[in-house]
């Protein structure tokens, strides 16, 4: 085993940080701001001991706006600098989702000085804190070889450091233009870049389905309940678990702790009965029309009060309804805590929808979206803070959330310098412009609970059958919903693949984008006489050609863009994508964390389509016209003519001629040496 050379780490690293010019520069022993001692107190140390654990060094560096302070970690071994996962990103906790204080936190340099700053944003009046590890490695011939590494780590995330940069040196940190002004702008652009943002959604992500699956699989081993009950019990439990804030930040709706729950029997007070009334005042706060609080309580006193999960045995310390809540409070509100409330549930709600797959998905037809696809969708048909978004076939609500989030987005920008018209865009969007209609009871559900969460545009989702009794009006009033957008992913078993919710919902919709995700069967002859009545009154725009491995099923689809409103004549032209490599790598391993891997940045695939299509100025070159994308018309009358496919181009070019020449001279040539060409 190579010994470790830190304590040589530390002499270099000391002599430059005692340099660098701050006022504020504090050794291990030395105190640098009373309130981040109060921190490191009352927080257990790197190897979860009883607190006092401190960072070699801690600087406190300011640039007049902005006061940051800086912890530093020396490490002496090959490797120690940092420990990341698949997304580089650092790690702070193992798989079970604790902190990791045998391996990550006190092993690595890097780990170690973030888990400090982790600590510190959580507890202190300081928004930001830059967490340094610095190691060192003995070359051959005695040379050392010295690393630094970087990162920022805000209040908004604290588990979720974000990578600042590589250093050979401490000059990067010195108290002197330009490297102050460089170092403050580095700070405000890493939190902001595209990569960094996606890679920190993707862990997010399987965070979130790990902590799930585990969940899932404990409540169907020890409880047998069924996948459309876990839904409501997760959700309903999530209600009472967030609670509610006020515009102050303050808990108007507080959260219920597991210890409230003590297994009573006593009526209206057992652990179920709290947790309803919880959800009760939940959903009082979001003022939700009353008709849908009561219909909303009816479903999940059935799964909470009415229900032998509200019993404890003989043998049992506790009811089954406490030991979940238990789980969730302890392995999903924290993950909350980090990510927000938009950014949460839509990942949360990605790994429920399997759930519903489970007893309906076969048998009804049930096609869930990938959220990333649903954002796509929603941008392609121009979603803006004025859109009145439908969907015809809900599902789980993923196409309304991905509208209702860029539009709250779009009001947030529009209103930036007017907060009180920023709320009340909000509140008028989430309330009146976006609908969905879904059949099936259990899916209903998910789609309430999902909206709910997200905070909340559940006013207007409807239960019923959109193709033979839905009327085209709100769900609460008799007013026709004026949509300008419409989003869908129908059952494929639906007349013409589903296209036949395409033509009754255009029926109604005057103006404005929609966007279907469908086999792609439905456009080249599954619903030929469908897509013919479309075109007399909309404009086929795109159409866009998806991975083959997009859905489990493995189904080949294809996205149709449509200009709702003005008929679709034989000279416009039409954008074919094909879009089947679009960055990422999935897989179906039923153990595996994540089984998609933005292998080739797939963000910046989607984003290019949106540009082509809407003529923006592309950033990308992933596409090529007459490669991989082309423009070109169809025939109104057909219906069938309607996908991508590859179009081979027989027109002999000049170099052809040059190539035929040059192999015919070739040619001759080697008869001639052969004696074989007498007649030349």
């Amino acid at each position: 085993m190579v010994a470790s050379i830190e304590t040589t780490v530390k002499q270099w690293a000391d002599a430059q940080i005692r340099q660098l010019g701050w006022s504020i520069i504090a050794s291990e022993n030395e105190t640098a701001d009373p309130q981040i001692d109060k921190s490191l107190k009352e927080n257990p140390s790197k190897s979860n001991g009883q607190g006092g654990g401190r960072p070699d060094y801690t600087i406190i560096i300011q640039n007049g706006e902005k006061t940051v302070p800086v912890f530093i970690e020396y490490k002496g071994t090959k490797g120690k600098l940092a420990k990341i996962d698949k997304q580089n990103l650092i790690i702070l906790r193992d798989d079970n989702g604790n902190f990791d204080y045998k391996q990550a936190i006190p092993q690595y340099a890097v780990n170690g000085a973030s888990y400090y700053g982790m600590n510190a944003v959580k507890d202190t009046n300081y928004h930001e804190v830059i967490a340094i590890g610095v190691n060192g490695t003995k070359n051959t011939g005695n040379d050392i070889s010295y690393e630094i590494s970087a990162y920022v780590i805000n209040q908004n995330n604290p588990e979720l450091p974000i990578f600042l940069g590589n250093f050979q040196n401490f000059d990067f940190l010195k108290n002197t233009e330009p490297q102050k002004t460089r170092l403050f702008n580095l700070i405000i652009d890493s939190q902001t870049d595209p990569k960094e943002l996606e890679q920190r959604a993707i862990r997010d992500d399987a965070k979130i389905e790990s902590v799930l699956k585990d969940l899932n699989q404990k409540i169907h081993d020890e409880n047998q309940i069924i996948p459309s009950q876990r839904i409501n019990i997760v959700a309903g439990m999530l209600m009472a678990a967030v609670g509610v804030k006020d515009e102050t930040n303050n808990f108007i709706v507080t959260r219920l702790k597991p210890e409230e729950l003590t297994g009573t029997s006593e009526e209206g007070n057992t652990d179920g009965d709290k947790i309803v009334n919880k959800i009760k005042n939940f959903l009082k706060e979001r003022n939700l029309p009353e008709q849908k609080q009561r219909q909303i309580l009816d479903v999940l006193k059935t799964n909470f009060i009415n229900n032998n999960l509200n019993q404890k045995s003989q043998t049992e310390t506790q009811t089954p309804i406490k030991t979940i809540y238990q789980e969730i409070f302890n392995k999903l509100i924290p993950i909350y805590d980090v990510t927000g409330i938009n950014d949460f549930t839509g990942k949360l709600f990605n790994v429920m929808n399997s759930w519903v797959d489970v007893p309906d998905g076969g048998s009804n037809d049930v096609v869930l979206t990938p959220r990333y696809v649903t954002d796509f969708m929603a941008k392609l048909t121009q979603v803006n803070m004025d859109s009145y978004v439908w969907d015809w076939a809900l599902g789980s609500g993923g196409f309304l959330i991905s509208a209702m989030n860029q539009m709250i987005q779009d009001a947030q920008i529009q209103y930036s310098s007017d907060l009180t018209k920023q709320r009340n865009k909000i509140e008028q969007i989430k309330t009146r412009q976006l609908l969905g209609v879904e059949l099936l009871p259990n899916v209903y559900m998910l789609a309430v609970l999902n909206m709910i969460l997200m905070g909340d545009g559940s006013s207007n989702i409807v239960n019923n059958d959109s193709l033979t009794k839905y009327d085209g009006k709100y769900a609460y009033n008799e007013d026709p919903f004026p949509a300008d957008v419409f989003l869908l992913n129908p059952p494929y078993s639906a007349e013409g693949n589903g296209m036949v919710f395409v033509e009754k919902a255009f029926e109604k919709q005057r103006k404005g984008y929609g966007a279907v995700i469908i086999q792609d069967s439905a456009g080249s002859g599954k619903a030929t006489e469908i897509n013919k009545r479309i075109l007399k009154n909309n404009r086929l725009k795109a159409s866009i050609k998806m991975p083959i491995d997009l859905f489990k099923a493995s189904v080949q689809t294809s996205i149709y863009l449509f200009e709702v409103g003005k008929p679709h004549k034989k000279d416009d032209n039409v954008y074919f994508i094909d879009l089947r490599e679009d960055g990422y790598t999935r897989t179906n391993r039923k153990k595996a964390k994540n089984n998609l891997f933005n292998s080739n940045d797939a963000k910046g695939h989607y984003q290019e389509v949106i540009d082509i299509i809407l003529d923006k100025t592309k950033k990308t070159n992933y596409f090529i016209e007459n490669d991989n994308y082309y423009k070109d018309t169809i025939d109104p009358e057909n219906g069938k003519d309607w996908n991508y496919s590859k179009k081979i181009d027989t027109t002999p070019t000049e170099d052809d001629f040059k190539k035929t020449v040059s192999n015919y001279l070739s040619w001759e040539v080697s008869q001639i040496l052969k004696g074989e060409n007498q007649d030349f």
